[in-house]
């Protein structure tokens, strides 16, 4: 498994997609900078505490990253299905399901590790920010920070998983815009925020959604071995 993850990696030339991965952290950062020092002068709008800080973090981080994993399920799975290329890769002795499964397992912990990764790096920015110019009020406490990082985990196992739903649809009609589009249908149901709120912020909904997009993945491709892909 490990040796197709690594070919995967090389086929794909997916390390350009690390620098897309920085570009958004960048991208978040800025967009949360930009909140912090415009709207900390109105209650109604900047942020009440460190609490509803990272939460907001975190949702634009889960928001980024399940359109992000979209692209790369597009890039591994959707546009070789969409070429016939998949069928040149059948064609070698290689278990079909193992080649699916490197694919996904690529979508799913890098999702993982960047939802995680991000969360980590711009909440330090913020604390640090924070701590030189004090706009957010509160005591940042270690209690506050393990239920955060509890919830990060959480959080990413969940963004990891809904970004395999898009993967249904753009399979169905092997059209990487139908996966995107699919992605940011899921973004704007689970992660649109309403004074603060969004579905995203209920632990059991994103872990749901995780859990269906395993199981509707798994069934998806449970036949590979037998079925025609031509």
């Amino acid at each position: 498994m490990k040796h197709l993850i690594k070919l995967e990696f090389k086929k794909g030339a997916l390390n350009g997609y690390l620098w897309g991965a920085l570009l958004a952290y960048a991208g978040i950062a800025g967009l949360m900078v930009i909140i912090y020092f415009t709207s900390h002068n109105m209650a109604e709008d900047g942020f009440q505490n460190y609490e509803d800080a990272l939460n907001a973090i975190n949702t634009l981080v889960l928001a980024t990253f399940i359109i992000y994993a979209s692209v790369l399920i597009s890039k591994l799975i959707i546009n070789e299905f969409k070429d016939k290329t998949i069928t040149l890769l059948f064609a070698y002795p290689i278990n079909r399901k193992k080649l699916i499964l490197a694919k996904l397992s690529i979508v799913f912990f890098w999702t993982f590790v960047n939802v995680v990764l991000a969360n980590l790096l711009i909440d330090a920015l913020f604390i640090t920010i924070n701590h030189s110019f004090g706009y957010v009020s509160g005591t940042l406490t270690t209690t506050l920070l393990v239920h955060h990082a509890i919830y990060v985990l959480l959080q990413a196992f969940g963004a990891a998983g809904m970004s395999l739903l898009a993967l249904v649809l753009g399979l169905r009609k092997k059209s990487a815009a139908a996966t995107v589009a699919s992605s940011i249908f899921i973004v704007m149901i689970v992660c649109s925020s309403n004074g603060g709120f969004s579905l995203s912020s209920i632990i059991v909904i994103p872990l749901s959604l995780a859990v269906l997009g395993i199981l509707i993945t798994y069934l998806s491709f449970r036949n590979i071995d037998r079925v025609d892909v031509g």
